[in-house]
């Protein structure tokens, strides 16, 4: 090779290189990546698939472009077979942190992968959207979860949000719907986890607020239900189900709102018609995830070296008019301050309501 020839070639990698990414000088090279990590193997792969399938509708009814940015995606399992893999979750999230043209990056499914691959696309600079995690400690600091929600943000600035209720909201829209059933007596049923244990303080404090009187979580393990002192109840942490003494179908208050519940949505028309089945609970969220960062990316303009930056801080304080989930903006710690909570009798829906604060 000549050393005119050496110099075309080097100056022509240094141009590609100038130009590729999300990050560096000039203008973006689209197009830019979005990262989707769910469980997509294991027990959670139905509604691993659904936050996928969801996300995935997003992209392509928005013809895969954010304003005048093309995007793509990458679809990863964090499960590997599992409830959740931490090797997996780690590998998923390095892999987008190390892409010089991933924007954003969509998981997981619940809060404790979550936690673990936060830090990761936090130093990165990565905004990091989860259609299902609720733990309080991921945005807000919370008993049994020392440092939070800083331990999660090496950066030192916050990169994650959600578009599903943290969990004390929907905690205290059990207290509040176990007060309207004119409950006076309840037990809680606690697996002693720091999430359930926390879970546990945050209802019993919302219960005694209006005049519940929650007894030892303990006595709850026989699955029994006092009589004493006027309606009893019990109330499942893990599942979110109120069970009163007189046998009546179970009472779930749930973050999510189930789509296949309403046959005549076009969300659920457009879901069936696209994957050949109902969206389950999980579907409207990743669909959702996936709009937000859409919206982030396109406002986020085409300068490279702040287009990260720009994508991230856009999400916060982010307006979503007339979306799936209504109308709703994301605050300056990343929660949604869509409050609604579903309520079901058994299979029925009876609709839902915005607890109290």
């Amino acid at each position: 090779m000549t050393i005119r020839t050496a110099l075309a070639v080097a100056l022509l990698a240094a141009a590609i290189a100038a130009g590729c990414g999300v990050s560096g000088e000039g203008e973006i090279d689209a197009p830019v990546t979005v990262y989707v990590s769910l469980p997509l193997t294991g027990p959670r792969a139905a509604d691993g698939r659904d936050a996928a399938d969801g996300a995935r509708l997003a992209l392509e009814q928005a013809g895969e472009v954010a304003g005048s940015i093309q995007v793509s995606a990458e679809f990863l399992d964090d499960a590997n077979g599992r409830g959740w893999d931490p090797a997996a979750v780690g590998r998923s999230a390095r892999t987008a942190v190390q892409d010089s043209s991933a924007a954003a990056y969509i998981g997981e499914l619940d809060s404790e992968p979550t936690r673990a691959s936060v830090p990761i696309t936090n130093d990165a600079g990565l905004l990091h959207v989860s259609p299902g995690a609720g733990g309080v400690d991921l945005t807000r600091p919370a008993a049994g979860y020392p440092d939070s929600p800083d331990r999660y943000r090496p950066s030192g600035d916050p990169n994650f949000a959600r578009t599903v209720p943290a969990d004390d909201v929907v905690v205290r829209a059990a207290a509040d719907w176990a007060s309207e059933l004119g409950v006076k007596r309840l037990m809680v049923i606690s697996d002693g986890t720091s999430f359930q244990s926390l879970m546990d303080q945050k209802f019993t404090e919302a219960a005694e607020e209006r005049g519940v009187q929650v007894t030892d979580p303990m006595t709850a393990a026989t699955g029994s239900i006092s009589t004493r002192g006027g309606t009893g109840a019990l109330y499942d942490l893990g599942t979110q189900t109120i069970k009163l003494k007189d046998g009546s179908p179970e009472l779930i208050a749930s973050a999510l709102l189930d789509p296949s519940r309403l046959p005549d949505s076009s969300f659920v028309r457009e879901f069936r018609e696209r994957f050949g089945r109902d969206p389950g609970p999980y579907a409207a969220y990743g669909y959702e995830a996936m709009e937000l960062v859409l919206q982030s990316i396109s406002d986020a303009g085409i300068d490279a070296s702040q287009f990260r930056d720009n994508v991230r801080e856009g999400a916060f304080g982010a307006d979503r008019t007339d979306s799936v989930l209504g109308d709703y903006s994301i605050d300056s710690d990343g929660d949604t301050t869509e409050c609604m909570i579903q309520r079901y009798r058994g299979d029925e829906l009876l609709g839902a309501s915005c607890p109290p604060l």
